[in-house]
């Protein structure tokens, strides 16, 4: 129980920021059994620590350029200009990410998909009611208040997994922990953008999106997402899946 009161707490960490932030209004599905698998074949890896790691951005700056990178590269794919001119708070990291170049990909249409086969199509948790367009006007809300701030609500909750959380070996071995880094839209992003990847795709990391990973410990999550698109490719490939 108390584990449990934990996540509860690192979930809703930062609420009471004053500001309009973004906050993941979908729940995108997953496969507990597979992050299972992935949490266990994550602790028996050796640790490592990159040089990076010691030379690395602080936290704040490193959930800026990811979530502004996942930004552009959601704008790109859906055709929708990026029209934030400045950003106070991180005008050298948004120049930088600027200049970068966004990778293209386009998302296979579904009209059908069955079974579990629905835990490794993230992209079906967008409705009607909120849509992949509203998504990216949410990240763009969430943006601009870091810009003028340099803090958001979404941001807390990083910060806090990174503080608090990193170093505790019973939140990296709880499937349910899954749902908790999804709260947060750096991982529910990275989740949704490598995953609509097309079958068998190459998946980019921003550098920045690897430094998520390093600060969180969440070294389970990078395998369970890489994972997860390989069996989502097979899937696809075998005709599991009705299009």
């Amino acid at each position: 129980m108390k584990t449990i009161a934990l996540m509860s707490a690192f979930i809703f960490a930062g609420c009471s920021h004053i500001g309009t932030t973004h906050k993941v209004a979908m729940e995108l599905p997953f496969a507990p059994e597979l992050v299972e698998e992935m949490q266990r074949s994550a602790s028996r890896a050796p640790a490592s620590l990159e040089v990076t790691d010691v030379e690395s951005k602080s936290p704040r700056r490193v959930y800026f350029t990811a979530l502004y990178h996942q930004y552009l590269s959601l704008s790109n794919h859906l055709g929708l200009e990026t029209d934030l001119n400045s950003c106070p708070q991180f005008h050298h990291d948004k120049i930088e990410t600027d200049s970068a170049v966004v990778p293209k990909f386009s998302i296979l249409n579904m009209a059908r998909v069955g079974g579990e086969s629905k835990d490794f199509f993230p992209e079906l948790a967008f409705t009607k009611n909120f849509s992949l367009k509203d998504h990216q006007e949410g990240m763009r809300a969430e943006i601009a208040t870091l810009c003028e701030e340099g803090v958001s609500d979404n941001y807390y909750k990083f910060d806090n997994l990174v503080t608090h959380y990193a170093s505790k070996k019973s939140f990296h071995s709880r499937p349910d922990s899954m749902r908790s880094v999804l709260k947060i839209p750096v991982f529910a992003n990275y989740y949704l953008l490598k995953m609509i990847q097309p079958p068998h795709a190459l998946t980019f990391i921003h550098p920045e999106e690897k430094k998520v990973i390093s600060m969180t410990q969440t070294h389970w999550f990078e395998r369970y997402v890489s994972e997860a698109h390989r069996m989502r490719s097979n899937l696809i490939k075998n005709h599991m899946v009705q299009r």
